[in-house]
């Protein structure tokens, strides 16, 4: 590793250790992850250009991202989403499909054919893994309207991954579709192993580990989580749907026969890594890609960036604003809408394809990447705005992270 390249780490790490002291010193009213994203922007190329993501440091922040997308998928009670929970997660999620294919075909109409599709799955998304971080530290997590957040979330997340296999990828739609069907029975396949009772005594023999240096169960965690990944690469899925599945999984084996004080400090020990150390630098790097440059080259993509949050909460929004209608109280309800409507990591990827496909111009992949950095900046800070009016002890207290 260069010299450069270890003072651009550095920074990174550096950045990630201030954004929450400045939380702390603004009493947490507003989540650490907007300082990363913030304090990433100013450290990277199109500001300060103390650290570029490339090489080692954007290794380390998809490392962040794939344990963050691990630690979504840990919390994620199947149990807890089957019956109306899901049905609801999944009707919003389809109206929202439909309503991005409005905008698609209204950009179709307008001569902007290619970006089109593009445009119609960004705007179908949701930002679980960003969520995830705010809604702890806020302890909305905790409350009932967590469960609908997560469902929510999970499939504004995942929903969008298998549009774009099916939609964006280069290979044949139905070989697309028999790999996503692979890759579920494996998933399904891992799930009933990881709940076998047969296999009670390999789990038990990793969590003996626990309380040793070796820290077994951390390490087969991270090998569960890089079979999946390398997994879902390999058969050109994209990678989040690997790391999420690594946690459904790993939740189901120490759900199936350890007892609640072993999980809670196994919990205790992932988390230190994930939040602690690489999803931090996961959302910094998240900032640092910003292409501000091209967006000042060409003013008017600025205009795109409040274009794309009003359509996020169009889209999103007006779904689960009605789906969710007598489900949730007014402000639960509310805060929802605006929690479904934030949308980046999957920004990102639609709008890389976009621009290596030649679909979409790179200002325009910018200011549609700006737009949903926005959305994760303002949209939760406005939902727990909501919720403070009427769960104050949900919204204000807080849980270190």
């Amino acid at each position: 590793m260069t010299l450069s390249s270890l003072s651009g780490l550095f920074f990174v790490v550096a950045a990630a250790a201030l954004a929450p002291m400045i939380a702390l010193g603004l009493r947490k009213r507003v989540p650490s992850v907007i300082f990363e994203i913030l304090l990433g922007i100013l450290i990277g190329p199109a500001v300060l250009a103390l650290a570029n993501p490339t090489g080692f440091v954007a290794n380390l922040g998809s490392m962040g991202l794939a344990l963050l997308m691990f630690l979504a998928g840990l919390e994620v009670d199947l149990r807890e989403m089957r019956g109306s929970t899901l049905k609801r997660a999944g009707a919003s999620w389809g109206l929202s499909v439909l309503l991005a294919g409005v905008v698609a075909g209204v950009l179709a109409l307008t001569g902007q054919g290619e970006a089109a599709l593009f445009v119609g799955i960004a705007l179908s998304t949701t930002a679980l893994g960003t969520l995830l971080p705010i809604l702890r530290e806020s302890g909305v997590f905790q409350t009932p309207l967590g469960k609908h957040v997560m469902a929510v979330g999970t499939l504004g997340e995942f929903g969008p991954i298998v549009l774009i296999a099916l939609l964006l990828g280069e290979r044949n739609a139905w070989a697309v579709a028999l790999f996503l069907l692979g890759f579920a029975a494996l998933v399904i396949g891992g799930l009933w192993l990881a709940r076998n009772r047969r296999l009670g005594w390999l789990r038990h023999t990793i969590y003996e580990g626990l309380h040793a240096t070796s820290q077994l169960p951390v390490r087969v965690t991270m090998l569960t989580i890089v079979f999946f990944v390398l997994v879902a690469d390999d058969l050109g899925i994209d990678t989040l749907l690997g790391s999420f599945a690594a946690g459904l999984i790993v939740r189901a084996a120490i759900a199936a026969d350890h007892a609640p004080a072993d999980v809670g400090i196994y919990q205790g020990k992932i988390e230190a890594v994930g939040f602690g150390v690489l999803v931090p630098v996961f959302f910094v790097v998240s900032g640092m890609q910003i292409d501000i440059r091209s967006m000042i080259e060409h003013p008017s993509s600025f205009a795109v960036i409040p274009v794309i949050v009003v359509l996020m909460v169009l889209v999103r929004g007006i779904p689960t604003h009605f789906i969710y209608r007598g489900a949730l109280p007014t402000a639960q309800r509310r805060s929802l809408v605006l929690f479904s409507a934030t949308g980046l990591p999957l920004v990102v990827v639609v709008t890389q394809l976009g621009v290596q496909q030649g679909a979409l111009q790179p200002q325009i992949a910018a200011a549609m990447v700006a737009g949903g950095l926005l959305s994760v900046v303002l949209l939760p800070l406005l939902g727990l705005r909501e919720l403070r009016q009427e769960l104050p002890a949900a919204a204000s207290s807080s849980s270190p992270r």
